[in-house]
């Protein structure tokens, strides 16, 4: 049976924000690469899935930042004065027309209704919005580490459903002009291979594997590359940037 993101992040919710708290730049490359296509705008931006809002502290000058979620868990580790909402992305309480700029980063693929999706992030954005989606795409590194290795180890597996050569038209469907898709490097950072592996046992719950084997999984499936003395490991996801027309 498919997992939702509510059932997957409520029983990994705590583990996947303590990875964020013990290494909370490990992934700026990401956050700054999904919010990249937003430079010289501003106004309300909205991020769904928002997970723990880790995005927010990333926002380029002249943006507010609103989080949705589906996870309670995730809602209630938000920081203090940080906006989050508990609620489905395909249904938010949100406003017609209430936002400037949406991003979704690396939880698009634990949906299973992904036209809801669409059309609901073209309800909330203002003609002329832009909306950013990055996210794994099928048949790459980052897709095959997570529905193999951490499917595997995961005591709850990994279902996802990456983005395709169908996601573009199910967009174009829901309203939207596409701008661009391409495949950016987004190197989550490390001080060690160590830390890597501490990092990415909490963040997909790898309970029954030592940090070792983690890492070791980590360089198998994707791979690193040494800069400075520190390990990059080299995460890359398929960003759609397109526009509401």
């Amino acid at each position: 049976m498919y997992d939702t993101y509510s059932e997957i992040f409520a029983e990994r919710g705590a583990a996947y924000h303590k990875a964020m708290a013990d290494c909370p730049h490990a992934r700026d490359a990401e956050f700054e690469g999904v919010l990249e296509p937003l430079a010289g705008r501003s106004g309300l931006l909205c991020d769904m899935p928002s997970g723990g809002a880790y995005l927010a502290e990333h926002l380029p000058s002249g943006f507010r930042y609103i989080g949705v979620d589906p996870s309670e868990q995730f809602v209630r580790a938000c920081p203090p004065g940080i906006d989050c909402v508990h609620a489905a992305i395909t249904e938010t309480p949100l406003a017609d027309g209430s936002v400037a700029a949406i991003v979704s980063l690396a939880g698009l693929h634990h949906e299973p209704d992904l036209p809801a999706v669409f059309r609901e992030m073209r309800r909330l954005l203002k003609p002329g919005g832009r909306l950013v989606i990055a996210d794994a795409a099928v048949g790459t590194p980052v897709a095959t580490f997570l529905n193999g290795f951490v499917d595997e180890h995961n005591p709850m597996g990994h279902d996802g459903h990456f983005l395709d050569e169908l996601t573009a038209g199910l967009i174009e469907d829901a309203g939207f002009k596409i701008v661009e898709v391409t495949t950016v490097a987004m190197p989550w950072v490390f001080d060690s291979l160590a830390e890597a592996g501490t990092f990415c046992g909490l963040l997909f719950s790898t309970p029954k594997l030592s940090v070792d084997e983690v890492a070791e999984g980590m360089d198998r499936e994707i791979g690193f590359e040494t800069i400075d003395g520190r390990p990059h490991l080299k995460w890359a996801l398929r960003r759609i940037v397109c526009d509401a027309i």
